[in-house]
């Protein structure tokens, strides 16, 4: 999948955080060269992952049902 059509299926999410949070993620995305979208970003995919057990098929009909087919 190139990386312009990964972008059309990307969605922007904003939210407020405490300032201590953010000082510490902006920290984590310096010592890693990275922006702190990314840190955000990997986060979130580490804890879906650790999670997973709680995606099921029902979750998966969910989804399909309310956008439709997904590759």
């Amino acid at each position: 999948m190139s990386k312009k059509r990964k972008m059309v299926k990307d969605r922007t999410l904003t939210f407020r955080m405490p300032d201590d949070i953010y000082q510490k993620i902006d920290y984590l995305a310096e010592r890693n060269w990275c922006s702190v979208s990314a840190v955000v970003r990997n986060a979130l995919r580490k804890e879906l992952e650790e999670n997973k057990d709680l995606f099921t098929e029902e979750y998966y009909d969910y989804i399909k049902e309310k956008y439709g087919a997904t590759d």
